[in-house]
């Protein structure tokens, strides 16, 4: 089946899937039409990245173990040890993953011994006597680009860690630079992929996702040229604490760990700047605010919530943020940011990311210093369902209309009682 039939009986296309979140219908798409003919390396890794993000990544293991192999049967040895803690991320330990990572050790201690049976000692850059390398035009043309463009702090970074470079110096670099483009929509990085490498975006813009409590993917924010990221896993070693997607066609810069080392030593200024976001990044309020959603709090179960509480579950998102401010008040938490987690993903999903996680904030800020006006503080218990009758009237009121009467019924009851 091709993608134009897939797309035809979907309404979304594979990259709107994708940029709206729905990992699992995006990879449906992506395994459908990849089954009709032999599937490039890229796309088997694609399809193992939004099955780790649809909270499948047992399904993801044995693609990224049959990449694996493919990249080292073809000499690319760093790509294919990525795949692999990638996919021991995912199942630690695994007995195939485990097998790999020691046939690949074996053959690496191979190509170091020398015929007397001495080991001599890696180096990051290998001068041994062999033909020079020549120098990729094109990348260095490439990079020079980025280098000379002015720019001052985050926006800066390029100017202040690539200038001056000489070709000899350039040489030795050049295999850990990469140049990447994305479309719209593609996967650049997952949340807890290994980090060993800095993202500058030359042009375009890339949406950062982190996955809540609550185990679904929110978008924090989103970066346009000249900005950069990777940063906080580059720095620390640590595996990657977010999810990067295209946000439209971009290009990158990828400095690979070992080289952006190199390139620092004599960058005071560029190591400053990297420093500080990276710091910045791992006190982020935005992250903490979406980790902090309760595992309870599922956007799906909102309705469940609104209905227990008042008695139904067609209200605007305006109303149902009214109402969960109520239910936050009375100290009904994990009910509140359930509806609220409901709202903030239809937010970001229609393009209001930035107030959606901004009203999460909020919210977090609130909880974390016992935020609860005087008033609240003397709703509790019994007196909630007496309470909740006069809130659903005044909610009603904001959408421009009455109550409904079952619910003025039950709300004379209980003040009655």
């Amino acid at each position: 089946m091709t993608q134009d039939r897939l797309e035809e009986r979907n309404p979304l296309s594979f990259d709107e899937l994708v940029a709206a979140g729905k990992y699992a219908e995006a990879a449906a798409m992506l395994h459908a039409v990849i089954q009709s003919r032999p599937a490039t390396l890229s796309e088997r890794l694609r399809l193992a990245d939004l099955l780790v993000l649809a909270d499948r990544g047992q399904d993801a293991v044995p693609l990224l173990l049959a990449a694996a192999d493919e990249m080292a049967r073809y000499g690319m040895e760093q790509r294919a040890l990525e795949a692999l803690r990638r996919a021991d991320a995912i199942e630690p330990g695994h007995l195939a993953i485990r097998t790999r990572f020691e046939s690949m050790a074996r053959a690496a201690r191979a190509r170091i011994t020398d015929g007397s049976g001495t080991v001599r000692p890696a180096r990051l850059f290998d001068t041994a006597a062999q033909a020079p390398l020549e120098v990729d035009g094109e990348l260095f043309a490439f990079v020079q680009e980025l280098a000379n463009r002015p720019g001052e702090g985050r926006a800066g970074l390029g100017a202040a860690l690539l200038p001056d470079l000489p070709q000899y110096f350039f040489r030795r670099l050049q295999s850990r630079l990469h140049r990447r483009r994305y479309s719209a929509g593609g996967i650049v990085l997952s949340e807890g992929d290994p980090g060993d490498s800095v993202f500058l975006l030359v042009s375009g813009s890339v949406r950062i996702l982190v996955i809540g409590g609550h185990g679904r993917a929110l978008e924090i924010r989103r970066l346009d040229a000249p900005d950069f990221f990777g940063e906080v896993a580059a720095l620390s070693g640590q595996p990657r604490s977010a999810t990067v997607i295209a946000a439209s066609d971009c290009e990158l810069l990828e400095i690979e760990r070992s080289a952006l080392e190199r390139l620092l030593e004599a960058r005071p200024a560029a190591k400053t700047i990297l420093v500080g976001a990276g710091e910045g990044r791992a006190h982020s309020a935005e992250e903490a605010a979406v980790r902090a959603l309760p595992v309870t709090a599922l956007p799906e179960q909102a309705d469940a919530v609104l209905a227990a509480h008042f008695g139904g579950t067609s209200w605007s998102p305006r109303v149902r943020l009214h109402l969960a401010k109520q239910m936050l008040d009375a100290g009904l938490e994990n009910d509140a940011l359930t509806v609220i987690a409901s709202v903030a993903e239809e937010m970001a999903q229609s393009g209001q990311a930035e107030t959606a996680i901004a009203m999460l904030k909020r919210v977090d800020q609130a909880r974390r210093h016992g935020e609860r006006p005087a008033k609240a503080r003397a709703v509790t218990g019994a007196s909630f369902r007496t309470w909740v009758g006069s809130v659903a009237k005044e909610a009603e009121g904001l959408a421009g209309g009455a109550a409904a009467p079952a619910k003025e019924k039950e709300a004379d009851e209980e003040r009655g009682g």
